[in-house]
């Protein structure tokens, strides 16, 4: 399957056919119409510039959080993982997303995406706590992300 460009561009460069159909997709979504006919009637767009763009056109969503992405090498035993989410709580990291593979020999990898907006300390130092955890192998920082 060849993969797809994506492009951000501001709105205003955007043809308004554009806008229009997220705006419609917004009001479905909502629920603050009744179906797809109210909402191109209400955003005054044709069906089929609808049903064209409908799966093509998105809004990007702004956020002024930052988030970085960790790498946790764990051994496979009860209780590591908690005591990892419960040192990022206790630090004051809010955890956005998690995904664990299957442990294989014993070790499981988990990469983690937190918040740190609300964090305690620096993530120099949230770093280390987490590596001097029992049960936890190796602890690396992958990606800063500043939405």
């Amino acid at each position: 399957m060849p993969s797809k460009d994506f492009y951000i561009v501001s709105a205003d460069a955007l043809p308004d056919v554009f806008k229009k159909v997220v705006e419609a997709k917004e009001l479905i979504e909502s629920g603050s119409v009744k179906n797809i006919s109210a909402a191109i009637k209400s955003c005054n767009i044709s069906r089929s510039a609808f049903y064209k763009y409908k799966d093509c056109v998105f809004k990007a969503k702004s956020s002024n959080t930052n988030n970085i992405e960790i790498q946790a090498i764990l051994l496979d035993r009860a209780g590591v993982f908690s005591a990892l989410s419960n040192t990022l709580f206790k630090s004051g990291a809010n955890i956005v997303t998690m995904n664990q593979s299957a442990p294989e020999n014993g070790i499981a990898t988990v990469t983690i995406v937190i918040d740190i907006d609300g964090l305690k300390t620096p993530v120099e130092q949230l770093t280390k706590s987490l590596e001097k955890l029992d049960g936890v192998i190796s602890i690396k920082t992958i990606h800063v992300e500043e939405m």
